[in-house]
């Protein structure tokens, strides 16, 4: 009889083990808790009530917490977006200007990706699991445009595929390839720099 009593002790272990390996709200929790930095290229597509198909672009990012970010979109139009502390920077190389503004304003939640806890995210919206994904509502005082946030996951635990959606409809995938954390991305590396004769608008 207690032979029986272990292995059913242990299988229950184990089977809550795996339960909660494959929650993804807990997977997001250890992503968020244990990654420092990212770098990742990726494929972003935009779908719109009031586009006839897709509108597709592809780029670079580097991601280091506690929340500085770098964009880089080659295709179809070269734009470099830098995030540090409470202002962004927009450069856009075609019009030889960069344009700086408060965080907020650019829409999109870097501290999802990296730099928040879990216990944050949940101060400014809702959290649950919905099938294999993560899925975060913002609430109203948030100040975000999205209605939704759909996170899911790729290999291991560190979430690739972003879906932002808004109330009109028009949804944004942002899916990464290539992903490596933890390699140490330097300062350097989130410094907005602009070539000579750039005009930059906003900002102090």
């Amino acid at each position: 009889m207690r032979a029986r009593l272990a292995w059913l002790a242990a299988l229950a272990l184990v089977t809550g083990r795996a339960e909660a390996a494959s929650d993804p709200v807990a997977r997001l929790d250890r992503a968020l808790r244990r990654t420092h930095d990212v770098q990742a290229r990726f494929v972003q597509t935009r779908k719109s009530p009031l586009l006839a198909g897709e509108e597709r672009a592809t780029g670079s990012l580097w991601v280091r917490k506690p929340g500085d970010a770098r964009v880089d979109y080659r295709d179809p139009s070269p734009m470099v977006i830098w995030k540090r502390g409470d202002s962004t920077w927009v450069y856009v190389p075609a019009l030889a200007q960069a344009v700086v503004s408060e965080s907020g304003a650019a829409g999109v939640p870097v501290s999802w990706v990296l730099g928040a806890s879990l216990a944050e995210v949940r101060r400014e919206a809702d959290v649950r699991a919905s099938g294999a994904e993560v899925e975060i509502r913002p609430r109203p005082d948030a100040g975000l445009p999205w209605s939704s946030v759909r996170i899911g996951f790729g290999p291991g635990d560190f979430p690739n595929r972003y879906v932002f959606v808004d109330p009109a409809g028009e949804e944004v995938r942002i899916d990464l390839r290539e992903v490596r954390t933890n390699r140490g991305v330097p300062a350097e590396r989130f410094r907005p720099r602009f070539p000579p004769g750039t005009r930059v608008v906003g900002g102090s």
